[in-house]
């Protein structure tokens, strides 16, 4: 704590360029932060724009694939349906056995002018060849339960030994939904293709006798899911976010996700999917895209997560952080070297007036440039000059003058020859029985002896004493027509006051308010401390003649504007002296107030601060 004093004292309090300096760079350092901030916030926001953007081009462009898919299904199928041939052997192949079958293709084929039967396997054969995505179509029968599973480069029928109630409920849940994963459901692949262990997904679609529209059996066509992903690399390089395909179930056909994978699943956020546009909280915060694809009950789910932003975001905020710090950095070094110019030149300017303030006026500041610190130290110039001129034509020569004028006075008068004059007069008077005259000479004596004294400053009970005495003449001189009551509190005697700042006050009233023929007159002088406003406050109260109105009104506008002439009356002009000196050795806020009406007597109030002995 004492080191950081320390600091805070050598560098920072006293020096105010370093105040500056501080202050100019935490002010920018906060816009610099401020402005890094806003453009991170700019920056990331059009990231997750543009991530969010390309995700939903990605979705849509996967979209078009699976409608593509599902409209081949659906051509196809109409196809059979819209050929009498095909529909005819589709049907006869559901409902009879298949040497049956086979016997029912040659009966056709032998006829005569019949060159070439078109059968429903070739189609779905030729529909395998076009679409890569599809690996296989497998027809159930109901009527037979067995099933033909049709592939690119081999055709197997089997038939069903299996329990019978768990293939009508496999078939009851094929039918409300179309779209599903093979390895939940995957019996009609397992023991055939080794390679069942893909991840695969398959649409079904029942099938019905065109003419009598009798439920006659399932087509199920299975689909790689690897073909998504090949399909996506060839039209959007590179997937911004996660994509996922979900059956209308919710069950999760593809995940472009290898880790932690909901292929297969039901995807556990479905029900908060519809609040696209907003940070909705799946595995992580993240942003959706939903997309239908057409009327194939299948939805395309672009996800954007927040941590893919955060990691998109690393490189900028730490260019931001590097980039704000050196812009510091440079804001501080020139900003310091700006100021230590003008620093070295406020130095310039402080040594020179120490050098003026020990008494040298002789010095020049040399201030190059044209700024205000030059006109500074021009004026400074100036008045050391003006200060030499005025002490060699005023202040020397009235010095001088005053000297003479002392050694003069003291050449015709000696203090003390006066003061044993004034003894040797008092003690004859007391000899002759005059002790009244003799009372007169020794107050006399002793207010000489005051007023002749070099002290400008004494306590409150000296000055005080000294209008006691004065007091004490004219009460002796007019034999008890004047009353005089002093009180003062005992705290503040030794407190330092101007030397006959009172007695004027005091003397004013014998002059112009004391009434000769009366004998009532009453003369007041308490001096009391002001707690309040820490300032000793002296009244001198008289019941003498007062003051016209109209004059007090002159004294009082002279008393807010000392400067202004006195007007020539006595009265006044020692008011106003008081009044300045209190002024000129204390400041403005104290002073002197009058209040007086003619023919009742006046009130002055004067207020000086309270300083103990060693203040002046």
């Amino acid at each position: 704590m004492n080191k950081f004093r320390r600091f805070y004292l050598n560098h920072l309090k006293r020096k105010m360029f370093n105040k500056i300096i501080l202050l100019y760079s935490a002010i920018m350092m906060i816009l610099f932060l401020i402005a890094a901030v806003m453009a991170y916030e700019f920056q990331v926001q059009r990231i997750i724009r543009e991530e969010t953007d390309a995700n939903l081009k990605t979705a849509h462009v996967l979209s078009i694939y699976l409608n593509r898919q599902y409209e081949n299904i659906q051509n196809t199928v109409q196809q059979i349906y819209g050929d009498a041939a095909l529909s005819d052997d589709l049907v006869y192949f559901l409902n009879n056995r298949y040497e049956s079958y086979l016997s029912h293709r040659l009966n056709l084929f032998s006829r005569p002018g019949e060159q070439r039967i078109r059968s429903f396997s070739s189609l779905l054969k030729s529909y395998l060849e076009q679409n890569p995505g599809a690996t296989g179509v497998t027809i159930y029968s109901y009527p037979l339960d067995f099933y033909m599973q049709i592939r690119p480069e081999s055709q197997q029928l089997k038939y069903e030994t299996g329990s019978k109630s768990e293939w009508e409920n496999w078939f009851e849940r094929r039918k409300v939904y179309a779209w599903d994963t093979i390895h939940q459901y995957g019996r009609f692949w397992d023991t055939v293709d080794p390679a069942a262990s893909r991840m695969r997904y398959s649409y079904s679609r029942e099938l019905q006798d065109p003419w009598t529209l009798d439920k006659m059996g399932m087509m199920m066509v299975e689909f790689d899911a690897g073909q998504i992903s090949a399909w996506l690399n060839s039209r959007a390089p590179e997937v911004h976010g996660r994509i996922l395909v979900m059956s209308s179930q919710g069950t999760v056909i593809y995940d472009s996700q290898t880790t932690d994978s909901y292929f297969g699943q039901t995807y556990p956020y479905q029900a908060k999917l519809g609040n696209t546009g907003k940070w909705i909280q799946l595995d992580e915060m993240s942003k959706v895209n939903v997309l239908s694809v057409g009327n194939a009950e299948l939805s395309v789910v672009g996800i954007v997560s927040k941590s893919s932003i955060h990691a998109s975001t690393v490189s900028l905020r730490n260019s931001l952080i590097i980039v704000t710090l050196l812009f510091i950095a440079a804001s501080f070094i020139i900003t310091s070297t700006i100021m230590r110019k003008y620093s070295k030149k406020i130095q310039r300017i402080i040594r020179s007036m120490s050098r003026i303030g020990e008494g040298d006026l002789t010095i020049r500041i040399q201030m190059p440039g044209e700024d205000e610190l030059q006109q500074i130290s021009q004026r400074v110039n100036d008045m050391c000059e003006r200060l030499e001129l005025y002490i060699d034509k005023m202040y020397t020569s009235e010095i001088r003058q005053k000297h003479a004028e002392l050694v003069a006075l003291q050449s015709q008068i000696h203090p003390h020859f006066l003061y044993n004059t004034l003894e040797s007069i008092r003690m004859k008077a007391y000899s002759s029985g005059a002790k009244d005259v003799g009372q007169m000479i020794y107050s006399l004596s002793v207010m000489f002896r005051s007023m002749v004294k070099k002290d400008t400053i004494v306590t409150i009970q000296e000055e005080i004493e000294l209008c006691s005495i004065y007091l004490d003449l004219f009460r002796i001189r007019y034999e008890g027509r004047l009353k005089v009551d002093i009180e003062m509190d005992d705290e503040i005697g030794g407190c330092r006051i101007i030397k006959l700042l009172i007695q004027p006050i005091v003397e004013n009233y014998i002059v112009h308010g004391f009434r000769s023929l009366e004998s009532d007159n009453v003369i007041s002088l308490h001096a009391v401390k002001d707690l309040e406003r820490d300032r000793i406050v002296i009244t001198v109260v008289d019941n003498g003649k007062g003051i016209p109105a109209g004059r007090l009104e002159e004294i009082t506008r002279m008393l807010a504007s000392p400067s202004q002439p006195a007007g020539g009356a006595q009265a006044s002009i020692g008011l106003i002296n008081v009044h300045e000196r209190i002024r000129m050795n204390y400041g403005d806020d104290f002073g002197i107030a009058v209040c007086s009406e003619e023919g009742k007597g006046t009130a002055i109030r004067i207020e000086i601060p309270l300083l103990r002995e060693g203040f002046m």
